[in-house]
């Protein structure tokens, strides 16, 4: 007989939150039961009430940790020597972080988030949040022009990454960032 160690409540916690990631992304919000995510993570409702309050809690908490993550990623991208550069290194940490979590662009983008207000404010935080970040390296215009120039900048990205995520056979993460960063850099260059 081989004992089982107990596993601690943040190891729990950050279970039942990788799990709660992928069986969101497959299957929505509504679809998805809190039965369902308990056994997926392979414990009991009463468990998952222990680190979950309710289905909508963990919903929110993901969606705040996944908007998190995607722009730690985008900020640590490589350092680059040009303008140019940065933007691509930009485009290619996004497009690498969806590449790695594809799970993640289902809960960002998916339509789970249209069936509460709470969830539609997480998402709109994250985008106003990749705006700011873009915003800061627009500084050849006053900071409302930046920021409107960066909401179309999320939205090319969101586009790109809509359409190569439902690709039968997507291309690499590198060539569809080099992709969004010609055309954002054909808009961008003019305020270089």
């Amino acid at each position: 007989m081989v004992a089982r160690s107990r596993m601690s409540a943040a190891d729990r916690r950050r279970q039942v939150l990788d799990v709660g990631l992928e069986v969101f992304a497959r299957h929505g919000y509504h679809e998805t039961s809190m039965s369902a995510l308990a056994a997926e993570a392979g414990v009991t409702k009463p468990v998952l009430y222990q680190h979950f309050a309710s289905k909508h809690d963990l919903f929110e908490e993901l969606l705040s940790e996944t908007g998190d993550r995607l722009m730690r990623a985008i900020e640590a991208s490589e350092v680059e020597d040009t303008p140019r550069r940065r933007v691509e290194a930009g485009f290619r940490s996004f497009f690498r972080f969806f590449e790695e979590r594809p799970a993640a662009f289902a809960l960002l983008y998916g339509t789970s988030l249209a069936v509460d207000p709470d969830f539609r404010r997480d998402a709109r935080r994250v985008r106003d949040t990749f705006a700011e970040y873009l915003a800061g390296l627009i500084q050849t215009v006053d900071h409302e022009s930046a920021l409107a120039m960066a909401a179309g900048i999320n939205g090319l990205s969101e586009g790109m990454i809509r359409h190569w995520m439902h690709e039968e056979d997507p291309r690499p993460a590198e060539e569809m960032a080099a992709l969004a960063a010609r055309l954002a850099w054909g808009g961008l260059k003019s305020l270089a």
